[in-house]
């Protein structure tokens, strides 16, 4: 091979190599795609096998799972109160709290009415509008499929799958993953399906049209409390009564602006801002161990539901703890009032979510459910609008009555050092 010839081939080697390059780092650069589609989550499993099969095993997957699949159904269909045939059911919607049906009557997708309630071991019949108008596409599929069609009623898959939280993947999947996805910690993600109200554009009963990475608000109109008055979804103080509604409720609270009042609020009463603060202040750094790598102009989200809860697991299991920013009780930067600050004794267990989280949601026929909205609920709330309270909750002080507990709280909170 004469010179000229391995000039060539050199030379088209180089430009080979350079084009793939380019050709890489245009595609990385680019935003997330608009045009693109859903492909399924068991698309993910080649390269995200940890994640997809964590996932697999999570409540998220068997939001919405076929009777006639294996371990699905947890009711018992022959169970007195029961107010449907079971041969209609088709798939079945939840079954950790509680276990509903959808199926067809008269060729028509419908929610067949009843709901077997996990904690009573009977069935529910009434009380819920959702039978009066039992339209799955309206009130179901947007938040218990992936990439639904609402034309057709047609969708990808059934329950909550990783397109549910990073939008449409063939265009991250064609590219081997080099083209970009939704992926973060911001709550809207969260908030498209745990919270309640009606999309802006048709009202139905999920955000329409909203994908990962929009503003949320732009989709959906929320049911919000009212101020002094219970409403079959909130207390009037609050306080989430029904489920789905742990967005709203987190955003009544301070997590939520803990980053914001970082940046434009504080005052440099304890010092200056470092990497430390922001692993307690900024989501990013929170779940990350590498946190000395940030720095205020590389942070986005305050503290979010992704930070304490690991979307891809079991979500009952904290990713990241209160103590891995509580350690040493609520005040973080006033240790002196930390001993005074839990009036339970040590050997009572007492955790954080106990109190600043009681059981206000009534899920599967009991109080099962934590309000999203971190704070104490007095004793004295109870006896003026019966929410369940601090005290008397899961478990701690039933056996005690209301007087009780309102005295003993009093008691000892009004103690100066308290």
């Amino acid at each position: 091979m004469n010179l000229v010839y391995k000039v060539i081939l050199v030379v088209t080697g180089c430009l080979l190599l350079a084009s793939i390059v380019f050709g890489v780092e245009y595609i990385r650069n680019q935003p997330v795609s608009t045009n693109t589609h859903y492909t399924g989550s068991n698309r993910c499993d080649s390269c995200h096998m940890n994640e997809h099969h964590a996932w697999k095993k999570s409540m998220h997957a068997k939001m919405m799972r076929r009777v006639d699949a294996e371990g699905v159904v947890v009711a018992d269909f022959h169970a007195e109160g029961i107010t449907f045939d079971p041969q209609q059911a088709v798939w079945a919607i939840g079954s950790k709290w509680e276990q509903q049906f959808m199926g067809e009557v008269d060729g028509r997708e419908v929610l067949l009415p009843g709901a077997w309630l996990n904690s009573t071991g009977k069935w529910k019949t009434q009380g819920w509008d959702g039978w009066t108008v039992p339209d799955p596409l309206k009130r179901c599929h947007g938040c218990h499929t992936v990439g639904l069609d609402i034309e057709s009623g047609k969708f990808v898959e059934p329950s909550v799958g990783c397109e549910s939280c990073h939008g449409p993947g063939d265009w991250h999947s064609s590219t081997m993953g080099i083209g970009k996805i939704a992926s973060g910690l911001d709550a809207q993600i969260c908030g498209q399906c745990h919270t309640r109200g009606h999309s802006k554009e048709n009202g139905l009963f999920y955000p329409y049209g909203y994908k990962p990475g929009d503003n949320l608000a732009d989709f959906f109109d929320e049911i919000k409390p009212y101020a002094a008055q219970n409403t079959s979804q909130w207390w009037s103080n609050g306080h989430a009564r029904k489920r789905h509604q742990e967005y709203f409720s987190w955003n009544q609270g301070g997590h939520v602006n803990s980053l914001q009042r970082l940046k434009t609020n504080y005052d440099g009463r304890y010092g200056d801002v470092t990497s430390k603060c922001l692993s307690c202040h900024a989501g990013e750094a929170a779940v990350d161990n590498m946190s000395e790598n940030y720095s205020l102009e590389n942070v986005e989200q305050g503290i979010t539901c992704a930070v304490c809860h690991n979307s891809h697991n079991e979500l009952d299991q904290p990713r990241v703890s209160c103590n891995s920013c509580h350690s040493g009780g609520a005040f973080h930067h006033q240790p002196e009032k930390n001993e005074a600050h839990i009036a339970c004794p040590k050997d009572a267990n007492v955790g954080c979510v106990g109190c600043h989280m009681p059981k206000t949601v009534m899920n599967g026929g009991d109080y099962t459910l934590h309000s999203h909205k971190a704070g104490i609920i007095a004793p004295s709330e109870t006896r003026d609008i019966g929410v369940p309270n601090s005290c008397g909750n899961g478990g701690c002080h039933t056996d005690k009555s209301l007087e009780w507990q309102e005295s003993s709280f009093l008691e000892y909170y009004s103690k100066p050092d308290s």
